[in-house]
């Protein structure tokens, strides 16, 4: 009504690419559904298959005994004699300071706790039962064997959305395609 014209158009994003093919226009925008993501909790897509990991090395490994505080601000005390895994990832890689003492990785396909706050280039984790060693690598995004760690998941748990905790991953962390 105004005049005004364009030269390309488009109006869907991941969830209407699947959803309303008539409106595709010029274009669409899919985003998450690269990373074979699902768009929301509330809008499942059928046939996306997660193509995206997020991996860590354990670079240290630490028996604590009861009592004793890791990171930061002495944020988590072990409750009991435990071994603790450092791993070469943090805050500015993308992995949410939010998560710490709140998220979860997978060592050997065994779920293990990040234990303290996240820091900028590392974080721990409790890898009391996992048999985690110098060298091996973490899951925290994505499958390692039977467990699987979803962008969702984490993000819920950093109270984020998948799509942002996915657009923080930063260019510090090496693509493996």
């Amino acid at each position: 009504a105004r005049g005004c014209t364009f030269a390309v158009k488009h109006c869907c994003n991941s969830a209407g690419t699947f959803a309303w093919p008539e409106f595709h226009l010029d274009m669409v925008r899919p985003g998450i559904i690269l990373y074979g993501e699902q768009p929301s909790a509330d809008t499942v897509l059928p046939g996306l298959v997660p193509a995206l990991r997020l991996r860590a090395a354990v670079s240290m490994v630490k028996e604590l005994a009861a009592g004793d505080a890791v990171s930061y601000g002495c944020t988590f005390r072990a409750p009991k004699p435990m071994r603790a895994a450092t791993l070469a990832v943090g805050y500015a890689d993308g992995y949410p300071r939010a998560l710490s003492g709140r998220g979860t990785v997978s060592l050997h396909g065994r779920p293990a706790r990040v234990l303290g706050r996240v820091c900028m280039d590392q974080l721990l984790v409790d890898a009391t039962d996992t048999g985690a060693a110098v060298g091996d690598v973490a899951t925290l995004i994505g499958a390692d064997g039977p467990e699987r760690i979803t962008a969702e998941e984490a993000a819920e748990a950093a109270g984020t959305i998948a799509n942002e905790l996915l657009c923080r991953i930063g260019p510090r962390v090496p693509r493996v395609y």
